[in-house]
C-alpha cells in the first residue's frame, strides 16, 4: 500500500519566539504611528507651511494632490462630473480659496487645503478619536464611537509611517455623501450646498461659478 506523505504532512508550528517578535514589532509600529500622528498635529496646530507635512504623506498621495490641483485650475464642469464626490468637493473648495486669495503660498496648495485649512482634516481631529490600529504595513485611525471603522489610513514604508491622503479623503467625506443620497442630489449640488453652508457668512457667490476654473489674475 502506498502512503501519501503529502497529505499527512502538516505545516510546522510557528515558534513562540517568532510569534512574540511579530507581536512586539506590531506594538512598536503602533507606538510609532501615534508619535507620527502627534507630530503632524503639532505642524497643523502651529499653522506651519504645507511643505512641512510632505515627509508625513505617501508618494502616491503627493502625485494625487498635484493631479487635483491641476484639475482645479483647468477642468470644466463636464469633466468634474466624472470625478468622485471627495475629489469634486476638494476641487470646488480649492477654487473658492483661490478666488478669495486664502492660500499662504503658491506651493502645495491642495495639501494646505486638505490638512491645514478649515474643513476636511479638521472634521476628524475635532472629534474624539479611537486607538490606532496596525496590521502589518497598514495603519488606521477611527473615531472613538466606532474605532474599528477607519477614517484615516497610513502606510508603512519600511522605516516610518506616512498618511495615505488619497484613500483617506473618501472615508472622511463618506458621511457627507449620505446627505446627497437622502435628498437625491447630484455630487455637484451637494458640494455647492456644503460650501455655501460652511462659508455663507464669509464669502459671496458660492454657486455654479465655481464649476469653472478661476481666471488667472
Amino acid at each position: 500500500m502506498t502512503v501519501s506523505f503529502v497529505s499527512c504532512t502538516k505545516s510546522p508550528p510557528v515558534p513562540v519566539e517568532s510569534h512574540n517578535t511579530y507581536q512586539s514589532l506590531q506594538v512598536e509600529k503602533q507606538a510609532l504611528l501615534k508619535k507620527t500622528f502627534d507630530e503632524m498635529l503639532v505642524v497643523i496646530q502651529k499653522n506651519l507651511e504645507a511643505d512641512s507635512l510632505l515627509p508625513y504623506i505617501t508618494e502616491e498621495s503627493k502625485f494625487w494632490l498635484e493631479d487635483l490641483e491641476y484639475a482645479a485650475l483647468t477642468e470644466t464642469d463636464i469633466e468634474l462630473e466624472q470625478r468622485p464626490f471627495n475629489e469634486l468637493l476638494a476641487i470646488l473648495a480649492f477654487r473658492l480659496y483661490l478666488r478669495e486669495h486664502l492660500f499662504s503660498t503658491d506651493q502645495h496648495r491642495m495639501l494646505e487645503l486638505i490638512l491645514l485649512k478649515k474643513g476636511f482634516f479638521e472634521m476628524v481631529i475635532s472629534l474624539p478619536l479611537g486607538p490606532f490600529e496596525v496590521k502589518n504595513d497598514r495603519g488606521s485611525l477611527g473615531l472613538a464611537k466606532s474605532p474599528k471603522v477607519p477614517v484615516i489610513l497610513f502606510t508603512w514604508d519600511d522605516i516610518s509611517w506616512r498618511m495615505d491622503i488619497k484613500n483617506s479623503l473618501p472615508l472622511i467625506t463618506k458621511g457627507l455623501e449620505t446627505i446627497g443620497v437622502k435628498k437625491n442630489w447630484s455630487n455637484t449640488t451637494l458640494a455647492l450646498y456644503l460650501l455655501e453652508k460652511e462659508f455663507r457668512y464669509d464669502f459671496r457667490d458660492i454657486n455654479e461659478t465655481l464649476l469653472n476654473p478661476v481666471p488667472s489674475i
